[in-house]
């Protein structure tokens, strides 16, 4: 770790020794390959040395995520040798460069020289003077949604700059800010003209491909970075003239320098919109409302927690598209950032729970679909805190219940039976609770948003005691395009016709139809739904939709018709539930065999390098590894990674060999 390079066929930044045999006089250097096959040398030395070689024959491979199959740490004296290449290179990139784009993420709002940057930088410029400064300074699209505004605040073009970011740039957060970030990252990496600063990694130009660098020093290279633009001249802030004061003060929370708003009127819902929409242009204007109540009690603590899902997704864009904040905080940011399904529920638990929390008044908002609220056990779990805890703050949870798994829906473009959620008489059920609103249209909605606004007036001024109000929207519903976009290169992929040889060849002499196993995760549910639907192989077998990973992985391990089934699972989530399953499996003396395929997500641009629920610049790849810790004998299972047809003919020989555990790891 710390080492960088690149290799057609393997991912990036990894050390040469990980993929071939070193020969002794190429132990501790570092390759930079081509697509032509040919390598350049280079090594670091203790000050940084000259690290690896410029790369002058395009087409250039660039930085890649790893896809890390073991666990690597740097050592100190590794990470020391990768910071100071990393400080080194940086220096001359910046000082190379006539202008520079600083943009600085939530992430690096604990960081001291991002803080002395934003402090040094002038906001007493003009716009033309801005554009025309060396050194140019924004707060992220992430940050400025953690606190209260009214007017939509976007990152400039950086142009011809050298695009700088400190902090942790997000996959789906990015979708849900209806952010401009991915597109202006996809354009500086283009021009190699862009450098990201995370925790342990950094992005940046080496030569004339940007690379990614693991095990850095990140205080050390954002030190490196502030010395390195002063020294370039002028740093001017670029949210606008006179800006900056105020924005510094809600950033840091420094809520004794703010300038206290009027306390807003109740909410009043316009009747200007109409359509299927309407819902989503009121909870727009409850989010509205709720910033300028913050505005106007800026000690009070208030924050919205989002989950993930479809028609949370919808709403986050309606209120990112009114101008006004999402007004979460860093524990929200982080939830959008994992696309961590019903996180926002184990959120709730602990502002009701911990003590701290329970006895500081404050008011916070969760929104989150049924799906996601079922899979953590949200209702319950509400009934449960409002039954047996006590707490001064005001909690509201809202729940979309629109009886499906609609973004699983929306990734294949079609209504799946198997993401069907007939929940319908268990929200029924609870209506009768006095804290429970069920809004069955758009008129409730209304009512039950402005009452939301009376009691969150009240609550602010001292009123109004504190408690859970669980608000059940029913109604909303929209038709997006598919996330992903075209299907028809998966019908066409080489994994596609992997999937039609080996599960071919699996259910073949079997009486019953096999199972198919998974949760529908968005890595492998394309790849599903088209071999389902339209393969004649998929006549052997049928899919059983666990509402957990945990419970896709329990049910392969339970007797199955023909003592066979399959299970799909992702890298992440997935594998971490195998434990129970893979000791049934590997017990007794035969009559079982299963076939697992761990699918990893793939790689199109730029901010898959900081995919949801994976470390940056990182894919951690361990379902082998985890699973070969339940295994004695090598007869027992077979463990391969995805090579095309030759992959398919080992695992057409286990099968055949009916060895118990089959798992090929999906790789990218």
């Amino acid at each position: 770790m710390g080492l960088c390079g690149s290799s057609p066929g393997g991912p990036s930044n990894v050390h040469f020794d990980e993929y071939v045999e070193t020969p002794p006089s190429m132990k501790g250097k570092v390759v930079a390959r081509t697509a032509s096959g040919r390598f350049a040398q280079g090594y670091y030395d203790a000050e940084g040395g000259q690290g690896p070689p410029e790369v002058h024959l395009p087409p250039y491979e660039g930085a890649k995520p790893i896809v890390l199959k073991k666990s690597k740490i740097a050592a100190a004296a590794e990470a020391d040798k990768a910071t100071r290449f990393v400080c080194k290179t940086l220096q001359q990139v910046i000082k190379d460069s006539k202008q520079v784009l600083v943009v600085l993420g939530y992430d690096a709002s604990r960081n001291q020289a991002c803080k002395d940057l934003m402090w040094v930088a002038e906001d007493n410029v003009s716009e033309a003077a801005c554009k025309g400064a060396p050194v140019q300074v924004n707060m992220g699209t992430d940050w400025v949604h953690t606190f209260p505004h009214l007017q939509r605040m976007e990152l400039p073009d950086p142009g011809e700059r050298l695009m700088v970011y400190i902090g942790t740039p997000a996959k789906y957060l990015g979708k849900c800010l209806r952010s401009n970030l991915p597109a202006k990252l996809d354009a500086a990496y283009r021009k190699a003209q862009l450098v990201i600063v995370c925790k342990g990694a950094c992005m940046l130009p080496i030569g004339p491909q940007e690379q990614n660098v693991l095990g850095i020093d990140e205080e050390k290279v954002a030190a490196a970075i502030l010395e390195s633009v002063g020294a370039k001249g002028k740093v001017v802030w670029g949210h606008g003239k006179g800006s900056k004061q105020d924005l510094m003060v809600q950033a840091f929370d420094r809520c004794g320098n703010r300038k206290v708003a009027e306390p807003p009127k109740a909410l009043k819902l316009s009747a200007e919109h109409s359509g299927n929409d309407i819902g989503f242009y009121h909870l727009a204007s409850y989010a509205k409302y709720l910033n300028e109540l913050k505005l106007a009690s800026p000690t009070l603590p208030m924050a919205n927690y989002y989950d993930t899902g479809l028609l949370v997704s919808v709403m986050m864009g309606f209120i990112v598209d009114s101008g006004v904040s999402l007004m979460t905080d860093g524990d929200g940011l982080r939830m959008l950032s994992d696309a961590s399904i019903g996180h926002t529920i184990s959120k709730v638990n602990q502002l009701v729970t911990v003590s701290h929390y329970a006895s500081t008044r404050g008011i916070y908002n969760c929104f989150i679909g049924d799906g996601a609220c079922r899979l953590n056990g949200g209702v319950e779990l509400a009934c449960h805190l409002m039954e047996g805890k006590q707490h001064v703050s005001m909690v509201n949870l809202v729940i979309f219940n629109n009886h499906k798994w609609a973004i699983e829906d929306n990734l294949v473009d079609d209504a799946e039976q198997e993401h069907v959620l007939y929940d319908k008489t268990f929200y029924d059920l609870i209506a009768s609770h006095p804290n429970v609103a069920v809004c069955e249209n758009e008129l409730q909605l209304q009512a039950a948003l402005v009452s939301l606004s009376e009691k969150s007036i009240k609550y602010a001024a001292g009123l109004e005691p504190g408690g859970m109000n669980l608000i059940v929207v029913r109604g909303l519903d929209i038709k997006v395009p598919p996330v992903l976009g075209d299907l028809e290169p998966i019908r066409k992929s080489p994994e596609m016709a992997f999937m039609r040889d080996v599960l071919g060849k699996f259910a073949a002499g079997c009486e019953q139809k096999v199972p198919i196993y998974g949760c529908s995760a968005f890595e492998f549910i394309q790849f599903l739904h088209i071999f389902m639907g339209e393969m004649p192989e998929a006549r052997k077998y049928e899919y059983i939709c666990g509402r957990t990973d945990i419970q896709a992985a329990h049910m392969c391990g339970f007797e199955q018709p023909d003592g066979k089934c399959v299970l799909f699972i992702n890298d992440v989530y997935g594998i971490n539930s195998l434990g129970e399953s893979l000791r049934s499996i590997l017990s007794g003396f035969g009559g079982k065999q299963v076939l697992v395929m761990v699918w990893h997500p793939s790689i199109s641009s730029v901010i898959d390098n900081f995919n949801m629920r994976r470390p940056p610049m990182v894919w951690p790849s361990m379902g082998i590894e985890l699973a070969s810790y339940f295994v004695r004998s090598e007869k027992d299972a077979l463990f391969v990674e995805w090579e095309g047809q030759r992959t398919a003919g080992k695992v057409g020989e286990a099968i055949t060999a009916k060895t118990p555990l089959i798992m090929v790891s999906m790789m990218p």
